[in-house]
């Protein structure tokens, strides 16, 4: 029975449009519903509006219905539209009437918030564990090939003396810069919206304080009508994140399609990491850093998406529930980015070759003794007329051991599931 039922029929057609896509995106946040449930027995028995007998018997039914998600046997309906639904229809069918109070001074638009946030701080720790993880691939094939020479390139032709090492190191520095955004996401999440109701909270004795403790929240999403003001910002933000570190994703990419063409012939893809073609026997294709230089497309395109939907006024609008596909779609292509980038680099085998004199130009510039301009005039003449002979300079200089520290000092996120785990216990 649908949580809104008041009697009478619903168009088919209707019932299929509204409901959409939820039976099958909510199972992504099951789990995490059935948490946010648990912290809200808690609420209500602290707050005097549940028994202890009635308060044990749905956290039993939360437990159990948690194990079915687990196991992935638990199953949304298109009769029940969501999961907040299908989470009370099956504790009815367990426990009874008592099933019904689960909803007391909640409503299914504090229910999704909740839900959301609790998954959304779940998948940005393991984001940035992959996030690390990338960076320290970047890191690792920097430091092996830190002095093997490679051609520096500007506007796509041969400019400066460089290095596999400082092409790899500058990546895994900008993935580390580019952290701090993923911070600030984080903190736009982690606001405790249950108890906001429908956007305008509750006369009933509801400690939202309390369950912010309890779901490890940082604080209350406060005042109550924020909650529904942020729906599409937090998400925003996190999809923003996420588009910086794909974008670096892409811009690597890129130059593996570029570096391991027959033309530039600077870096091998093994036979394992490419494809063939159907037709041409002898070509073996960069498929895989074609498809991550796209994955940065359909994490910005989400992130645009949602913020057009949220384009309301405010309250409660039933567009932004379609703002919950383009969330988990461009989490879902961000992490795939993160781990196959990581599982690539250390694949990618470098092909140098000796530079060309001419990237030393700059170098041998500096180091005559005359004004730059004046020495720049000179040198080109020299390559021009093919007598420059420069005295070979090395790369500028990295310390692949700083980056390292930097990783090294950032503490790793904490587990949240033992906590979460426990809110369920009787």
């Amino acid at each position: 029975m649908r949580l809104w039922d008041k009697g009478g029929d619903l168009d088919a057609q209707v019932a299929a449009f509204t409901v959409g896509e939820d039976p099958v995106l909510d199972l992504a946040w099951a789990a995490h519903d059935l948490v946010g449930s648990a912290a809200h027995v808690r609420v209500l028995r602290a707050g005097g509006l549940l028994g202890a007998e009635e308060a044990t018997a749905l956290l039993g039914g939360l437990r159990t219905l948690l194990d079915s998600v687990n196991h992935e046997t638990f199953t949304i309906s298109m009769a029940e539209e969501d999961v907040h639904t299908a989470i009370e229809a099956r504790l009815t069918e367990a426990l009874g009437p008592v099933a019904g109070r689960i909803h007391t001074g909640r409503s299914r638009n504090d229910q999704v918030l909740t839900a959301l946030r609790l998954w959304m701080l779940d998948e940005l720790d393991a984001i940035e564990l992959e996030w690390r993880a990338l960076a320290e691939a970047w890191l690792a094939f920097g430091a092996a090939h830190r002095d093997v020479p490679l051609a520096g390139y500007t506007h796509l032709q041969p400019a400066m003396p460089s290095s596999y090492g400082l092409w790899s190191g500058g990546y895994a520095a900008a993935l580390l810069d580019a952290l701090p955004l993923l911070d600030a996401a984080r903190a736009l999440v982690d606001r405790c919206p249950l108890g906001s109701a429908a956007g305008y909270g509750t006369p009933l004795p509801l400690d939202r304080e309390l369950a912010a403790r309890l779901l490890g929240f940082s604080a209350v999403e406060a005042p109550v009508t924020t909650a529904q003001l942020t729906r599409g910002i937090v998400e925003s933000a996190v999809l923003s994140a996420l588009g910086a570190a794909t974008s670096l994703v892409a811009r690597w990419a890129w130059d593996l399609v570029l570096f391991s063409s027959s033309e530039f012939a600077l870096v091998r893809l093994p036979s394992a990491f490419t494809t063939g073609s159907s037709i041409m026997p002898q070509k073996r294709n960069p498929d895989v850093a074609e498809l991550l230089r796209a994955t940065a497309v359909g994490v910005r395109s989400a992130r645009r998406e949602i913020e057009d939907i949220v384009a309301l006024p405010g309250g409660y609008q039933r567009d932004v529930q379609l703002t919950k596909g383009p969330l988990l779609r461009g989490v879902r292509q961000a992490r795939t980015a993160l781990r196959i980038a990581a599982h690539l680099s250390p694949a990618v085998e470098p092909t140098p070759r000796p530079l060309d004199p001419a990237l030393f130009a700059a170098a041998d510039a500096y180091r005559r003794d005359k004004p730059f301009r004046e020495a720049y005039r000179e040198v080109a003449a020299e390559i021009a007329a093919g007598t420059f002979a420069p005295a070979p300079s090395p790369p500028p200089g990295w310390e692949p051991e700083a980056l390292a520290h930097r990783l090294a000092v950032r503490p790793v996120p904490a587990a949240r599931w033992p906590a979460w785990r426990r809110l369920l216990e009787g």
